[in-house]
């Protein structure tokens, strides 16, 4: 790690705010106790936030709300990860990019009337966010679904694995983020979803709680 910009990725930021939140790093020392390595670390805030439900909401989430709520979208679970890590000195940083839209998914939660009017027909492509941790070399990881979530989707049938979009030359593009603040708020302002929106997440979160009850039997 003897590069010059590594500093970057230990950094709070707005949504990223381990730095004026003292419940994440508590939270962070109260998962690792007795941990000795940044890797047993790790292992513990991945499962930690994994498995915190996952649910619809908005894309600009700060780490501290995430946390307070107790679950999250991909972008607000990620950041919580990230933000649990850089409060213990662990280099962690942001990975976005397109995947093709989970139709069954879409179809299921979307199966209630008065939601399928608001969300309408699945998207053809949509936007994903993970993030990546420094152990030694950067690690992936994916905390986005729950492990009840994945199982009910299991249970329907739907494929777990998601679609990455390469570019023309058949390579896959990732952008990488040390900050990902500006990215989420213009990802928040080309949201379809723009009225009622309390209203049409709290409809959709309880589609996912009815997934994450057949993963439950």
């Amino acid at each position: 790690m003897k590069t010059s910009n590594w500093e970057e990725y230990l950094q709070p930021s707005e949504l990223c705010d381990f730095d004026r939140s003292p419940q994440i790093r508590a939270k962070a020392e109260e998962l690792t106790e007795g941990c000795r390595t940044a890797r047993q670390k790790f292992r513990r805030l991945f499962r930690f936030v994994k498995e915190l439900p996952y649910g619809l909401e908005d894309w600009d989430v700060t780490a501290s709300e995430t946390l307070a709520k107790g679950w999250g979208m991909c972008s607000g679970k990620s950041n919580l990860l990230v933000a649990l890590l850089r409060s213990l000195d662990i280099s962690a940083r942001y990975r976005v990019y397109r995947i093709n839209a989970e139709v069954s998914l879409w179809i299921e939660v979307t199966a209630e009337s008065a939601l399928s009017q608001r969300l309408g027909a699945a998207p053809s492509q949509q936007d994903h966010v993970d993030c990546e941790v420094w152990l030694g070399k950067w690690v992936n990881c994916d905390p986005a679904r729950d492990t009840a979530l994945e199982c009910g989707m299991v249970a329907l049938g739907m494929p777990l694995k998601r679609e990455i979009i390469p570019d023309a030359s058949g390579h896959i593009g990732y952008t990488i983020f040390a900050n990902f603040d500006d990215w989420a708020r213009q990802r928040q302002r080309r949201r379809i979803i723009r009225k009622d929106r309390a209203q049409t997440f709290a409809l959709a979160n309880e589609q996912f709680a009815r997934l994450r009850a057949l993963g439950k039997t």
